[in-house]
């Protein structure tokens, strides 16, 4: 993206008016006014923190000061001596990162800045600052805050630009600050997306009762096994539709952690077909059972259709059945009994597993 294009692209619509030069602004404390002063002047080019000395104000506006003489934590005293450090010290790669939004790992985490921010710029999505920075573990972190470069992608740093732009427009960028990845935090259109950011995004908003998988290893070989799809996939039997559920189930978990699983439960793969008998849950079944144990089907699977068939036939094959991996390990003839086993197959690639997958114990 254009650095020099992005005040415009962000701020100013080209049909309107020109802006009233000097706009009423709330008033700035000390503080927040030399913090700003000093990273908008160490901080800039590939290290920008802010688009405008207005976004830092605002930021600012909404962290704890702090105390300057323990510049430490999620404060701006620990911002504002990162940016002093960035300045006499001419290490910027080291210090703008810390003294911009996120505060880097190094003035608390960028997910704990998130959270704050979003909190106080916007409505909260979570009921607690302790739940939101947990579910936003589960997204990708890009390795490094650039204004300009995160403006756009699925990544948490571009939702730390936007809920920083948030601060002195919230009407046009809460939205695109959400943890569900909303234009412009979005990825191109097409894109396949990856087994990792999948599986990280789906251990971290389904977990303990709602866990669909074991592990995050158990996880990414199902990924593997299944059609990667795209990132706009809503009803798709593929990767990009688990994705969409895992991401919604940071904010609804009982509810699209089923979905995400290895048998998309109705949601992400074929719905209830009365015509043809398929229900939710079978087209992933025998997908990824083929995948992992073709050697062990034998006669009791020749072909897809037979495997289809008994299937259909299984407690647990219906849509919104909710499998979760706490519900398959109580073992017996279910579908949920088989899908865990179907992804201990393709883990580790063990033979009693596969026996469990087609039906054998526990799974009988």
């Amino acid at each position: 993206m254009d650095r020099a294009g992005i005040e415009d692209r962000t701020y100013v619509d080209p049909g309107q008016q020109e802006p009233d030069p000097d706009p009423e602004l709330p008033e700035v404390s000390e503080q927040c006014a030399a913090y700003c002063t000093a990273v908008m002047e160490n901080c800039t080019g590939e290290h920008q923190a802010y688009t405008t000395e207005a976004t830092c104000h605002g930021v600012c506006a909404l962290l704890e000061p702090g105390d300057p003489l323990e510049p430490v934590d999620n404060t701006v005293a620990c911002r504002a001596h990162q940016a002093e450090l960035a300045g006499r010290t001419g290490e910027v790669a080291v210090h703008c990162p810390p003294a911009g939004p996120g505060g880097a790992g190094v003035c608390g985490s960028d997910c704990e800045a998130y959270c704050a921010l979003r909190a106080g710029a916007c409505s909260a999505e979570l009921d607690t600052q302790e739940e939101c920075v947990a579910m936003c573990a589960g997204l990708t972190d890009a390795g490094k805050f650039d204004v300009i470069e995160n403006h756009e992608g699925d990544t948490l740093q571009c939702r730390l630009v936007h809920v920083s732009s948030a601060t002195v427009d919230p009407d046009e960028h809460c939205r695109h600050s959400s943890l569900m990845p909303v234009e412009p935090c979005v990825e191109p259109e097409g894109t396949a997306p990856d087994c990792e950011s999948f599986c990280q995004a789906v251990m971290t908003s389904c977990a303990g009762e709602l866990a669909v998988y074991e592990s995050e290893e158990q996880c990414l070989a199902v990924c593997a096994a299944l059609p990667p799809g795209a990132v706009e996939d809503r009803s798709e039997n593929t990767v990009g539709c688990r994705k969409y559920h895992a991401y919604s189930a940071m904010l609804a978990p009982s509810t699209h952690c089923p979905h995400a699983g290895p048998g998309g439960d109705g949601h992400c793969g074929s719905a209830d077909e009365p015509e043809t008998g398929l229900t939710g849950n079978c087209e992933s079944y025998c997908m990824l059972l083929s995948a992992a144990c073709e050697g062990f089907l034998g006669e009791s699977f020749p072909d897809p259709a037979s495997c289809e068939s008994e299937c259909t036939l299984l407690p647990g094959a219906a849509r919104d059945s909710g499998y979760s991996v706490a519900s398959a390990e109580e073992g017996g003839d279910t579908l949920a009994c088989r899908l865990l086993h179907v992804g201990r197959a393709l883990e580790l690639g063990d033979p009693d597993a596969c026996l469990a997958a087609i039906g054998e114990s526990p799974c009988q």
